[in-house]
């Protein structure tokens, strides 16, 4: 399978496992997604060889070279264009988030996925994680009962700087769909499509100088049955903190609760009837592995196109409420 790489900005390396796991991937090429960038990124990326070819021009890497897949990996303003160029070119692609930086956009690239009938899948990669996975058992397993409440965290560390690019929302997309799309896609795939509208607050307060970037925010969606879920999103965890960043869950419903903070590798579930056990953790799949037998014929696609799309939705919708003060409807979705 012949892989190219289009881009080295933010999780680039996601491929890697990939290479491991499924014998004949290739990379066979590599390029630039913008002036911003340089090939020589590359020069340790994992699987690269001798005979792996490097574009300055990606436009030429895509029309020169017999591509099987592509990952995407670029400044957020560029997703789209990058990600049509693949789908014209009938050209798999998983591409890193958020899809698209306004739902004009989304719209667009969506009707062009499904004209194209071409695998896209974007990064949501916290679907590898196993106590995420272990959550999502308990919850469909009705373990819980009815979800009724929620509570989901995405805190990291900002760094000693962070590109330009965070400084202006034309290159920028704000916080909840930059970081916070994680939350919210792993709500999805918990809870199912349940969202009708989505309420938020955030601040610049920490770093006035990033004002596209909030320091700190908190969203609340409310569910079709009248629960609502709490999800916070921030640039302040301690640079002494062990790990980069801390991801945690609870939901809540009529019967129990289960609960998970990923740096304990840990998932509790307490119901009614018993108190609390740890879960067996399920192991998963990385997302690019899982892609690449999807591809092979072997596996269902991680994430569907509709679901890609309706998350990434949610998560801009949910900056929109931010910026505006507003509450914003998630129902009934806008994409056609």
């Amino acid at each position: 399978m012949r892989l190219g790489l289009l881009g080295s900005t933010g999780h680039w390396q996601t491929y890697a496992p990939a290479l491991k796991n499924i014998p004949g991937v290739e990379l066979v090429a590599v390029a630039s997604a913008g002036p911003e960038e340089t090939t020589g990124a590359f020069d340790h990326a994992p699987g690269l060889t001798v005979g792996t070819r490097r574009y300055e021009d990606a436009r030429r890497m895509l029309d020169t070279e017999r591509l099987d897949v592509v990952q995407l990996c670029c400044r957020p303003d560029r997703i789209p264009n990058w990600t049509l160029a693949c789908l014209e070119r009938r050209v798999p692609v998983m591409a890193e988030k958020p899809l698209a930086m306004d739902l004009p956009t989304l719209k667009t690239l969506y009707q062009a996925a499904q004209k194209a009938n071409v695998p896209l899948v974007p990064m949501h990669t916290m679907r590898g994680e196993a106590e995420l996975a272990a959550v999502r058992e308990a919850v469909r397993a009705g373990k819980i009962g009815t979800p009724l409440m929620g509570f989901s965290q995405k805190t990291y560390k900002w760094g000693k700087t962070r590109p330009d690019y965070f400084r202006s929302r034309r290159t920028f997309p704000g916080i909840a769909p930059f970081i916070g799309i994680h939350a919210f896609d792993w709500l999805h795939w918990i809870l199912g499509d349940v969202f009708t509208e989505v309420r938020g607050r955030e601040g610049t307060t920490a770093r006035p100088d990033y004002p596209a970037c909030a320091s700190q925010a908190a969203f609340v969606l409310t569910m079709n049955n009248g629960g609502v879920v709490a999800v916070t999103c921030d640039y302040l965890r301690p640079e002494a903190a062990p790990t980069h960043g801390d991801e945690r869950v609870r939901i809540a419903g009529t019967s129990g609760v289960v609960e998970t903070a990923l740096i304990e590798q840990k998932v509790t579930l307490i119901t009614h009837e018993q108190g609390p056990r740890s879960l067996p953790l399920p192991p998963q799949p990385d997302l690019f592995t899982q892609f690449v037998r999807t591809l092979r014929g072997e596996a269902p696609l991680p994430i569907s196109l509709a679901e890609g799309f309706r998350v990434t939705e949610i998560a801009l919708k949910a900056q929109q409420a931010a910026d505006t003060g507003r509450t914003i409807s998630l129902r009934p979705s806008e994409l056609p």
